[in-house]
């Protein structure tokens, strides 16, 4: 993945994250003390509000043995995946998705909610893991395809969750890979890392490669940050010049 690596260098030096992350949260909701309201409304921008937000969250899950209010306010307020409510089914879900972090291997039924349970692990664990959701990995896999496999296929992808973006939605990358390597789709040979071992490889991979882009103090979140913004704009413009479909009239 090193072209990979060397492409993101270049978008960190060229996206201040300062002045494009424009994930917004409110600040003064219930879920948060005065203190920390306080804190989070002392940041100027988004992005710097989600990381003080990370580090806030964390300390909640360490000094509270009920944490369902703190779960599903991340995934419902903040996440704003209202579907995915508190009831017993995914009040379990949940609890087999922490104990699964533990053994670094999902099952497929928890990989269906990977948008939603991963916000859980990121603010849990902002050390060691981030947000597996549709605009992160729209990203990584076209630039996946255009800097590692744009020769034949060489580095597998990661599979997509569903996601509400209307360019991911328009523009499907799946149908993108498919095309791109439709030799190896006829073939049936895999062109994904299996949805079980998916949420963990990217973890590895952006924990691993963060330092290399914004230094050796750098958190796993900044990178994966950096991912979530291209999605729109720089990937979206790459893919508008570079996608060519050629069509035969009989």
């Amino acid at each position: 993945m090193q072209n990979v690596i060397l492409k993101l260098k270049a978008f960190s030096e060229q996206v201040d994250l300062r002045k494009r992350f424009d994930y917004n949260f409110d600040v003064t909701d219930s879920i948060f003390s005065q203190n920390e309201s306080e804190l989070l409304s002392n940041e100027n921008n988004p992005f710097d509000q989600n990381v003080k937000l990370k580090w806030i969250l964390s300390e909640k899950y360490k000094q509270h043995t009920e944490q369902n209010f703190i779960d599903f306010w991340i995934i419902n307020n903040w996440g704003g995946i209202r579907g995915f409510k508190p009831n017993e089914r995914n009040i379990d879900k949940v609890q087999r998705f922490k104990k699964q972090l533990e053994k670094q291997k999902l099952s497929l039924d928890c990989f269906t909610t990977i948008s939603s349970l991963s916000k859980l692990a990121s603010f849990i664990y902002p050390d060691h893991f981030v947000i597996y959701d549709s605009r992160v990995i729209y990203t990584l896999n076209w630039l996946i395809l255009t800097c590692e496999n744009e020769n034949g296929f060489k580095q597998p992808y990661f599979p997509m969750p569903s996601g509400r973006n209307r360019i991911i939605a328009d523009f499907d990358m799946n149908t993108i890979i498919n095309i791109s390597h439709v030799n190896e789709y006829i073939d049936n040979k895999p062109l994904y890392v299996t949805p079980q071992e998916a949420y963990f490889n990217f973890c590895d991979f952006i924990r691993t490669n963060a330092p290399l882009i914004y230094g050796p103090d750098a958190k796993p979140y900044e990178l994966e940050m950096l991912l979530f913004t291209l999605a729109d704009k720089e990937i979206f413009n790459e893919l508008k010049e570079q996608i060519q479909i050629t069509t035969v009239n009989k």
